[in-house]
């Protein structure tokens, strides 16, 4: 199976360029035109890896790199300039390159990181280990430390960032309709609230849950 390189890119000409070059190389593309977009890209078809263009945000000043790392631990390579390397290695970008990069430098760049990534998957598979160190949970297929069932409940929840989202609703994202009960849908929040590095989630009794970016504790 081919691997997915979403790239979230608003100029249309690097994008095409960088598409161009990554499916020469074998990989299917998948095109953000902007975080948005591109974020709803990334809760529908999880990709392989992420390229980025920094300078997009979803809302001012929101480093678009640590949204993405609050819900996937994907490969990201940011795009940009070179005074903000340093800044968004440290939010958790897996590599940054200059604007405009160096085609043939990124698709080594995502060479190495999606080969990487294989065998420390490889090594956790035959240690029995998840990407915390902890017994792996075979029921589902695991994305980024989390299951497929909670990349979906968080990705809501983040893209949603403030918006209080009703049970029926997460439900409805997580599981596609299927008859879930609430006491389902409680044990996945509880999960995620352990999992999630940044922020909260908190919960209105009766009603649902909603995302904010917090230090505190969740109801």
């Amino acid at each position: 199976m081919l691997k997915r390189i979403l790239i979230i890119e608003s100029d249309d000409a690097l994008a095409v360029a960088e598409a161009k070059a990554l499916e020469t190389a074998g990989y299917t593309i998948i095109r953000g035109f902007n975080a948005f977009d591109g974020f709803k890209k990334l809760y529908e078809s999880y990709p392989n890896l992420i390229i980025v263009d920094r300078e997009l945000s979803m809302v001012e000043r929101e480093d678009t790199c640590l949204r993405i790392r609050q819900v996937s631990d994907v490969p990201i390579v940011v795009i940009g300039t070179e005074e903000y390397a340093a800044e968004t290695l440290e939010l958790g970008a897996d590599a940054y390159m200059t604007r405009p990069p160096s085609l043939t430098e990124l698709v080594a760049r995502v060479n190495s990181l999606l080969r990487r990534r294989q065998n420390d998957k490889l090594y956790r598979d035959n240690n029995g280990l998840n990407n915390g160190g902890h017994l792996m949970d075979n029921s589902e297929d695991g994305l980024g430390g989390l299951t497929r069932i909670e990349f979906r409940l968080a990705s809501c929840l983040v893209l949603n960032k403030g918006r209080l989202l009703s049970h029926s609703q997460l439900i409805n994202e997580a599981w596609g309709g299927k008859v879930i009960g609430l006491a389902t849908l409680h044990l996945y929040i509880r999960r995620l609230r352990k999992k999630l590095a940044i922020g909260n989630i908190f919960g209105v009794r009766g009603c649902g849950y909603f995302y904010k970016e917090t230090t505190g504790l969740g109801l």
